[in-house]
């Protein structure tokens, strides 16, 4: 599985995830695959079933945002261009069984969305997500250390230390880490 969390400020998003992979008792560090991708101007935090992030990474094409309300434009534009997307690939999310599917981190212009495997989205008005096997434990952690209001530095170096927690507590989440900053425009 994977931990990847998201904390959300005021003029950016800061998304971490761990390299580790594992299946079926298998681990594999897999630093050439990352779980968090730049796709245009968005970034995907990609947990779960492999397929779907692939057909994101290479044959999504995301809408353009200009600065219309966040939430709107996720559930008008991003998610019927994802929902596309899977159809144009031949990907019936609602095929995949839902305890294995998938779940996402995605970010736009500083804007962090958690979309689970039905396609269903929110944006936490706490401004911090933790996805994965070990993403509630990381989850905890932010919780109780993110503030409103954080600077870039504060909110990377925790978004970074709930990762690590969730590296020594979840034996499906390993080390390195990969982090990645977006800014607001």
């Amino acid at each position: 599985m994977t931990t990847i969390v998201g904390v959300e400020g005021i003029d950016f998003a800061v998304l971490v995830a761990d390299s580790q992979i594992t299946e079926d008792n298998l681990v594999t560090i897999a630093t050439s695959t990352p779980k968090i991708l730049e796709v245009g101007k968005y970034l995907i935090g990609i947990s779960g079933d492999t397929r779907p992030g692939d057909i994101l990474a290479y044959n999504w094409k995301p809408p353009a945002y200009k600065g219309e309300d966040p939430a709107q434009f996720m559930g008008k534009k991003i998610i019927p261009s994802i929902n596309q997307a899977f159809a144009d690939n031949n990907y019936d999310y609602n095929k995949v069984d839902k305890d294995g599917g998938f779940d996402y981190l995605i970010a736009f212009n500083g804007n962090i969305f958690r979309i689970a495997c039905d396609l269903s989205f929110f944006q936490a008005n706490h401004g911090t997500y933790g996805i994965g096997s070990g993403g509630q434990l990381a989850l905890g952690y932010l919780y109780s250390a993110i503030k409103p209001d954080v600077d870039l530095a504060y909110a990377k170096r925790h978004a970074r230390k709930a990762v690590e927690i969730a590296s020594v507590l979840d034996a499906n989440t390993g080390k390195p880490l990969q982090l990645v900053v977006q800014e607001r425009l």
